[in-house]
Parts: structure tokens; sequence; C-alpha cells
């Protein structure tokens, strides 16, 4: 829309020096007008901020040219006015303010161009309308109405700036306006009324800005106004602390320190929220340390040192968690490790049980295969090679089968060394444990016969 307006702008003051004459001298120069953006260095942008940075600073630039071009318009369209080519100076206005409807200036000279239209003397019409202009806020004046008073004179001013005369009584009614709002002003102080007494002593100043006294009574309620308001919020943040909304005090307290850096009231009561804060989150800090919550620990006892917390002291404390947490990651990793052991034991031994499992399976079925065989060749069945003894005791049986099952473990594994002597030790505790003496016939055969 604004660039509609710029390019519109721009094309209307090409029509108003089209419009003048070829004799004429150019009114301005429009070189210049447009910015140079190879000179314009905003940065990379990198955020959405800078993003919004980049089009308000965009959208700046395009109105500032919008209102440099509806300038040049304007001056264009008073040459015209001057020149008494009223329809295109009335042209031009009223081009102006379809873009800018709040152009005061193009509003006053469309005005004036309005009244002045189909003139066949526009020197005479011209002086006439200003004659007629200064009368009328005379008469406004003497009635007492010196707001539309001074809007005619502003109106003489403006289409005709050399007039003298309306200068001197618009200068004369802007300051008994002036000196209105400043009597205003003043009634609405003696009532403690800080903001609209502001308000009128700034509508005088606007009026006149060399009006006596002004800027001082200004600064004054200005101080007084800044202390109310302080007053205002430390009393708010006196009430939120009593009901125990401590961060809500604390930030009314900083809107109160904005206002007044010096207000020791503030100050002392914002050191002493913050101390109290800064202890509920040494104790928490505790707590959670005495729960072997070590880093919610610390991150309590961080924010402690935010609200003035002794570092040091902090420091001390978040180093002892820390220890104790490394002491305590280290125990449970050595608990985890010797778990670990244990199960791999206990697998072994299921391991080696299973192996002497399979290796007595294999035995028993060798010597039912043996025993087979013989039968089938007609062999008597062969007596127990050693007979048990009598007055072998079920104990040693029970240590004889042990020894065999332990050696028979070291068979697979093919330690036969360990093997026959587990074989040899079964076969004392039980000589006629016929497992044994297998185990101890494969043993030979494997050796070839013995040592």
């Amino acid at each position: 829309m604004i660039a509609r307006a710029l390019c519109a702008a721009l094309a209307l003051a090409a029509l108003a020096a089209a419009a003048r004459a070829q004799d004429a001298p150019m009114v301005k120069d429009t070189e210049g007008l447009f910015l140079d953006m190879s000179k314009v260095n905003l940065g990379t942008i990198t955020s959405e901020d800078d993003k919004k940075k980049y089009i308000y600073t965009i959208q700046l630039e395009k109105a500032r040219l919008t209102r440099q071009a509806l300038k040049v318009v304007y001056e264009n369209a008073y040459d015209l006015y001057r020149e008494g080519q009223f329809e295109g100076a009335n042209e031009l206005t009223q081009k102006i303010l379809a873009i800018d409807p709040t152009y005061e200036d193009a509003r006053i000279l469309n005005r004036a161009t309005i009244d002045l239209k189909g003139s066949t003397t526009p020197a005479a019409s011209r002086r006439r309308l200003i004659s007629d202009r200064f009368e009328e806020g005379m008469s406004l004046y003497r009635q007492g109405r010196l707001v539309e008073a001074a809007e005619r004179w502003d109106e003489v001013v403006k289409l005709s700036p050399m007039n003298l005369k309306a200068r001197y009584w618009l200068k004369k009614a802007d300051k008994a306006m002036a000196a209105e709002h400043f009597r205003r002003g003043q009634k609405a102080y003696s009532q403690h009324r800080l903001r609209d007494a502001l308000d009128q002593w700034y509508a005088a100043l606007v009026l006149d800005p060399h009006f006596p006294g002004l800027s001082g009574v200004i600064a004054k309620a200005e101080s007084e106004e800044r202390e109310q308001e302080a007053n205002e919020k430390l009393q708010t943040a006196l009430n939120l602390y009593g009901q125990g909304l401590v961060l809500e005090a604390l930030k009314t307290l900083d809107q109160v320190l904005e206002i007044g850096p010096g207000n020791a009231k503030a100050q002392k009561l914002q050191a002493e929220i913050r101390a109290e804060v800064a202890n509920q989150h040494v104790m928490e800090g505790r707590r959670l340390y005495e729960a072997r919550q070590y880093d919610s620990a610390i991150a309590e006892w961080k924010a402690a040192v935010d609200y003035g917390y002794d570092s040091k002291a902090a420091d001390q404390l978040i180093a002892r968690a820390k220890e104790q947490q490394r002491r305590e990651e280290a125990a449970r990793k050595r608990a985890q490790e010797a778990a670990k052991e244990r199960e791999d034991e206990a697998k072994k031994k299921a391991a080696d049980a299973a192996a002497a499992d399979e290796a007595k399976k294999k035995a028993d079925e060798e010597a039912k295969a043996k025993a087979d065989a013989e039968a089938q060749n007609g062999s008597p069945a062969a007596a127990p090679a050693n007979p048990a003894p009598a007055g072998v005791t079920d104990s040693a049986k029970q240590q004889s089968q042990q020894a065999y099952l332990a050696g028979m473990v070291y068979f697979q594994q093919g330690n036969f060394e360990k093997a026959r002597d587990q074989f040899m030790l079964a076969k004392q505790l039980d000589p006629g444990n016929p497992d044994a003496a297998a185990g101890l016939d494969r043993i030979e055969k494997l050796y070839g016969g013995g040592q």
C-alpha cells in the first residue's frame, strides 16, 4: 500500500512539473529522494526479531520517501496556486489528500483553490481570500473562540507566509491559549491531579515553548508523579509479599526502582525478600541432597546465587554434591560388576553340570552298547571287574560318583590328566564303581596303555 502511494506521489510530482510553463524555473529538484540501497547494511537476518526489525526499517523508509515526495508535490501545487493556476493546484492537492488525508497544508490549499476556482483576476482574488480569512479570525478572537481564530490565522500564514499581521495575531492567540492551559494545569495540580496538570502544561508548552516558569513546574510535577507511582507500586509489592507471592513482589519492586533508582525503602525490602528466597533455595537444595537427588540440589544452589546467596558457599555445596555423586556412581558400577561376575560364575557352574550329565549319559550309552554286543556274540555276561567289596558305605559311593562326574567334566574339556585323577579317586572310594572303571579304561586307551 505504501509502495503504491509512493509511486502515485512520484507520478504527481512529474505531472506537476509538466503542468508548469516551459520557461518557468523548476521548483524543486527531485534528485536524492530515493534511498541508495547499496549503502544500506542491515546485516544477516537470522531470527524472527531481525525480520521484524528489517520490515519495520523498510516501512519507515517507505514512509519517509512518501513524505518527501508529497512535499515536492505540495510545493509544486503551491507554486501553481501563486501563479493563479487554481485548477491544477486543486487537482494536485486532491491527489495528495487521497494518498495522505492527514496532510493539513494540502487540505488548506485545496480549500483555497476551491474558493478561488474560476476566478478571472487570480491575484486580486487571492488577496481578498486572505483578507477574508484574517478578518474571520479577528471576529472569532473577539468572541473568545481562540482555537478557531488560531486555525483561521494559521491558514492565512500557510497561504501567505509573509503576512506579518496574521503571524502576530497567531502568536498572540497561541500565547493566550498557552496561558489558559497553564492556569488549568495549576488548578489540577492544586487538586493533586498530577496527570491532568501535566497534560495541560504540555499543551501550553507546544503553543508557547518559552512560557515563563513552565519547564520548572513540569519537572516538579513529573518528579512528584514518579514518586506517587513508586509509592503505589511499593504498597502493591508489600501486599503481594504479605500474600506469599514473593516473586511477584520482587517484580513489582523492580518496577519501583526503575521509576526511582534511589528509593531506599524499595531497596531494603528487595534485599530482604531476595535473601529469604535465596535461603529457601539453599534449604531445598539440602533436602534434595539428603534424598540423593544431586542434580536438582545443584540447580537449587545455583538459583540461590541468583538471589544473592554467597557464591563461594554455594560452590562448596555444589562441589560436595558432585563428589558424593561421583562416589555413588563408582560404587554402583562396582556392584554391577560384582553382580555380573556372580551371574557368570553361576552360568559356568550350570554349564559344567550340564556337561557332566552329558558325559555320564554318553558313558552309560557306551557301556550298554558294549554289553549288548557281548550278549549277541553269546559270551557270558562278564562279572564286574572290581565288585564292590562289602563294607563300602553309601557316603563313599556318593563321593565316588561325584568324583567320577568331575572327571567327566575334565575329560570333556580335554584335561585328561585331571580326568584320570578324578576317576582314580572315584575307584578308590568305591572299587566297584563301574563308571569309574569305564572312565579309566577310556583314558588308558587314549594314552595307549598308560604311563
